[in-house]
């Protein structure tokens, strides 16, 4: 079954008007997002596009300009503005789910209710126009799955109405509740409470790029360009994911009672070689009480003339059995962990975008494990226990 996913890649940060420009360098119309937004019936406000550069990263960067918009609205100002709207009764929910998120993040930190605050940066037009922009770009857009990366939250500190407030901002992490981050350092607000929240509603799983035929890719670049480091630029990427769910196999079996170990291990080698999912010998009681070997081989549904020449040429069967089964698997990601060994690989089993199973790569674990002189196991473990704290 192919599903189209939408990879969110927060590696450098993220904001709203950001996810709005890489919806729109993907290719998602812009004048039919404008007229989605001119549904609002809000006046004052504009989206301007333009092409640049961060960091070498050519994309795309949009602003919302506003006139004479000083913000500090209550979320009843939202509620009206969106609930009188032409949009359509889906947006319309979402979009006010969303803000009401903000609202609540505002009001556990400040100790009040939704109700009862009122925002001031994230009080303007720009906050609705993000969040009804990306509620509305994503439909446009037409996917069926999002999942994220980690989030870079930046450093540093960020001068507001209450004061200087350190990055990320009691907002933003109120909003990043359960959802991994990190920062590497810069001095900047990389991730907005806007891009916090519109990333954190709409991707169903954070990890590892997804398993999936990439199709196109986009980039929204941030206000500011800090010349090194990451460059200040937030990426989409689509793609068709085949899920391995339910997709057909082929199982070519024969038993064998007078092949030695030596052509029995070569057969094996032979058969990896034609590119199949696994092989296996299984001990059998035979005929006249002979000790014998059943060879099973699992591969693709296109590989049985391939398979069938090198068993027949490779051993001494004189017979195939061949019949199709159904298996299901899981999607496989790969992520790196730092130990006090070394660097080591870990495997990462998926499900739906979701992370079931992790295993640390054996060849990583053992090279390392010899050149440390260490316990195999130590290695493995010190892997899981960095992969968990990552």
């Amino acid at each position: 079954m192919k599903e189209r996913v939408l990879y969110f890649d927060c590696s450098a940060g993220v904001s709203g008007d950001m996810i709005l420009a890489a919806l729109i360098d993907l290719g998602v119309p812009f004048k039919a997002l404008v007229k989605e937004l001119e549904k609002l019936g809000a006046q004052g406000f504009r989206l301007a596009r333009s092409r640049s550069k961060r960091g070498g990263i050519a994309g795309t960067r949009i602003r919302v300009v506003t006139q004479g918009d000083r913000g500090h609205r209550h979320w009843s100002d939202f509620e009206r503005l969106v609930g009188r709207s032409r949009l359509t009764p889906r947006v319309k929910k979402r979009s006010l789910e969303l803000i009401r998120r903000i609202f609540e993040a505002e009001a556990a930190v400040h100790g009040e209710t939704p109700e009862r605050v009122h925002l001031h940066e994230l009080g303007s037009l720009d906050t609705l126009v993000d969040v009804v922009g990306a509620v509305s770009g994503l439909e446009l857009l037409g996917v069926d799955r999002i999942t994220s990366s980690p989030i870079n939250v930046g450093g540093g500190s960020v001068e507001t109405e209450h004061g200087l407030l350190a990055i990320p901002a009691p907002a933003t992490v109120f909003l990043l509740e359960g959802t991994p981050t990190f920062s590497d350092g810069d001095d900047f607000e990389r991730t907005t409470p806007t891009g916090a929240l519109l990333v954190t509603a709409f991707a169903e799983g954070f990890g590892a790029w997804p398993s999936m035929t990439v199709r196109k890719m986009g980039f929204g670049l941030g206000s500011r360009d800090p010349g090194n480091g990451r460059p200040n630029a937030f990426r989409l990427v689509l793609g068709d994911h085949i899920s391995r769910e339910g997709q057909s196999a082929l199982v070519i079996e024969t038993t064998i009672d007078d092949s030695t170990p030596e052509q029995l291990g070569y057969l094996q080698e032979r058969l990896w070689e034609a590119d199949i999912f696994d092989v296996f010998l299984t001990p059998v009681q035979m005929k006249k009480n002979r000790p014998g070997v059943n060879v099973t081989v699992l591969a693709p549904s296109g590989a049985r003339e391939r398979v069938s020449t090198i068993l027949f040429t490779e051993s001494s069967t004189i017979g195939l059995r061949c019949h199709e089964v159904e298996r299901d698997v899981l999607d496989r990601g790969w992520t790196e962990v730092e130990t006090t060994y070394g660097t080591i690989r870990i495997k990462e089993a998926l499900r739906n975008g979701k992370v079931v199973n992790v295993a640390p790569e054996f060849e990583d674990a053992r090279k390392l494990a010899a050149k440390k002189r260490v316990a195999f196991k130590q290695v493995q473990q010190a892997a899981l226990a960095a992969y968990r704290r990552k």
